[in-house]
Parts: C-alpha cells; sequence; structure tokens
C-alpha cells in the first residue's frame, strides 16, 4: 500500500490488499483523496486512485471475485483517474478504468470503463452526462 498526502480514512474503512500464491497486490492511493464512512476496496492485483479523488460512504471497489470459477479466479485491476467523484453505495467492479474528473452517481454499478469528464449513473452504470466539471 502506498497512500499520498493529505489521505482521509473516515471511520470503519476496510483496505483489503492480499494477493495470490502467483500475484503481488498493490493499492496505490495519491494525494488529497477522501474515502467515506464503511467503504471497502478488495484488491487482490493492482488499484490505483488518483489525487483529488472523493470517494462517498458504503462503496465497494473490488478487482476479484472472491472464488474460482473453471480453476481460476477472474483478478483485473481497476484504476480511477484524477479528480473524480464516486458517489454514495457506488460498486467499482474488477477491469474498471474511471477517467480524470469523472463522476459517478450514487448507487450505481460500474461494470466498464468510464470516460474522462463523464458521468455515469445505474445498475449497469451508463453515462448520462459528458463534459462536466465539479470541485471538490
Amino acid at each position: 500500500m502506498h497512500f499520498g498526502k493529505y489521505v482521509q480514512l473516515y471511520p470503519n474503512v476496510k483496505l483489503s490488499v492480499c494477493g495470490t500464491e502467483n500475484r503481488n497486490a498493490s493499492l496505490r492511493i495519491g494525494d488529497n483523496v477522501a474515502i467515506g464512512d464503511r467503504t471497502e476496496i478488495h484488491v487482490g492485483s493492482d488499484c490505483e486512485i488518483g489525487a483529488n479523488t472523493l470517494i462517498s460512504w458504503d462503496c465497494c471497489i473490488i478487482d476479484r471475485d472472491y472464488h474460482k470459477i473453471g480453476g481460476e479466479e477472474n483478478i483485473k485491476p481497476i484504476k480511477i483517474g484524477k479528480n473524480v467523484w464516486i458517489g454514495c453505495r457506488a460498486l467499482i467492479l474488477k477491469g474498471v478504468t474511471i477517467g480524470d474528473g469523472a463522476i459517478v452517481a450514487a448507487g450505481s454499478v460500474v461494470t466498464k470503463d468510464v470516460p474522462a469528464c463523464a458521468m455515469v449513473a445505474g445498475n449497469p452504470a451508463r453515462i448520462i452526462k459528458e463534459n462536466v466539471v465539479w470541485q471538490h
């Protein structure tokens, strides 16, 4: 795990960084990141969270399945860009990249990449607005 400057972890945040017998796990959190109450981040491979990102409460970011299907666990890295806002109770699944300046609406289930400066919402999350600008 690597933490930048001014990282805020609110009460009951869970960080699980556990590789496998064949792979190390890495969690990198940039400067000025806030992670809200009861949010969980589960890393079996690689998770990067860019600077100035706000992750609200009760979110789950998970790059793995925690079980094997067909003899192998499916683990894919997650990358969250800079200046991203993730609303409460959002779920970010394995293999997703969220572009710089994006917004993930509350309760969204993100299964695919999110372009920079896009707002996504829903289950599964879909783009509802482009060229968004928000301030921390």
